[in-house]
């Protein structure tokens, strides 16, 4: 169990954020015959963005920027900034080394060092074998900008998998993903599961073990937990079922007790100091497979939850942070219902976006740089030679 401290709930930002994070609503329109779209709405101004993007699959949010990527081992990311809607190629990471045959998959995250003010691209790759046997996580990393001079490689050891189905978290200058120690083997022991830390700059990783035991929920699911930044802090939104007969679903909010991360270990290096500062009731049902996304509303201090039947809707202004996890908690504030979903479409909720002017463009390589120019450029001097 983590280590419990208490700290001041909203402390100043550090200094090199320049302003408080918003969530962003991100609406993927999918129809066949049509490159996949996707546009952006503030859900804190309430404001629409003028620009729509032709896009793959998954993304993160690394400050004014969105990074979206598919799974396929050939496939390249490419950053959008929703703002002024111009968009970059980034360049194609190279095929994934110490993994098995069979399937592979990859989880892109876009980072900022606020230390060396640089932009890197990360890809995680790991084997669907992951859940029967524990190999290694292919690490690649890409410096953009023009002063990275490619990829690298390296192998990331994590006791679990990489959970997919969360997207990446940028906070401090470091990289946060949830890993799932879930097994498919019958009777053999479920791993922890875990938070994986990766320095943007030195980009090194660790692995800490998360606030709450694997016992709050069943031993088959992956762990049901959303990241985000809560004033300037890590938070874990954690959706707890308990029970047999009757169930009792509970909303938790684990925040990391204060910046810098450097600052937060005790004697054991291995955990990290949490608080868990509210929780709420959301009702008995539970629905599984679906989108969950969990943001902080800093302009009028409330949190926000989405499951598959409605958002939640709480307010910390006025509330102190409950005295421990197994205390009495209140009913959520409020429930709304969310509005029919278009067939051909598909939404989600980013946060830690801050909107900024930063061109994509100044990310990408020169085009003479791309694998595969040169070959292409000698062809066609040579096809040029050949037709005259």
């Amino acid at each position: 169990m983590a280590q419990r401290r208490r700290r001041p709930l909203f402390p100043q930002p550090p200094r090199h954020v320049s302003a408080a994070p918003e969530a962003l609503l991100v609406t993927e329109t999918r129809e066949p015959g049509r490159p996949d779209e996707a546009s952006f709405l503030s859900v804190s101004s309430l404001k629409p963005m003028p620009y729509r993007v032709t896009i793959p699959s998954d993304s993160n949010v690394c400050n004014g920027l969105l990074c979206f990527a598919v799974e396929r081992d050939d496939a390249m990311a490419f950053v959008c900034n929703p703002v002024t809607g111009e968009k970059a190629t980034l360049p194609k990471a190279p095929p994934p080394v110490g993994l098995p045959g069979g399937t592979v998959h990859h989880v892109f995250a876009l980072g900022f060092s606020p230390s060396t003010l640089e932009h890197k691209l990360f890809r995680f790759s790991f084997s669907h074998f992951n859940f029967i046997d524990n190999y290694p996580v292919d690490q690649s990393v890409c410096t953009l900008g023009g002063a990275g001079g490619g990829w690298r490689q390296r192998s990331c050891h994590t006791q679990s998998t990489l959970l997919h189905t969360s997207p990446p978290v940028l906070l401090g200058g470091k990289l946060y993903m949830v890993t799932t120690g879930r097994t498919w083997v019958d009777k053999k022991p479920r791993e922890p599961d875990g938070l994986l830390e990766v320095d943007v700059a030195t980009e090194a990783h660790r692995t800490f073990p998360l606030p709450f035991g694997a016992d709050e929920y069943h031993s088959s699911w992956d762990p049901p937990v959303n990241t985000f930044e809560m004033s300037w802090r890590l938070c874990l939104a954690v959706d707890l079922l308990r029970g047999r007969e009757t169930t009792v679903r509970k909303i938790q909010f684990w925040v990391l007790s204060s910046p810098p991360l450097d600052q937060q270990f005790q004697e054991d290096d291995g955990k990290l100091c949490w608080d868990m500062c509210y929780s709420f009731y959301a009702g008995e049902s539970y629905c599984f497979n679906q989108p969950r996304s969990a943001w902080f509303d800093h302009r009028e201090m409330t949190l926000w939850y989405r499951d598959y039947k409605g958002l939640f809707k709480h307010r910390t202004k006025g509330r102190a942070p409950e005295p421990s996890p197994e205390a009495d908690c209140p009913q959520c504030d409020r429930l709304l219902q969310l509005p029919p979903t278009p067939s051909n479409c598909q939404w989600h909720i980013y946060v830690g976006y801050r909107p900024s002017l930063l061109s994509p463009l100044t990310l990408a390589p020169p085009p003479s740089s791309w694998e595969g120019e040169e070959e292409r450029q000698e062809f066609e001097h040579a096809m040029l030679f050949t037709l005259r």
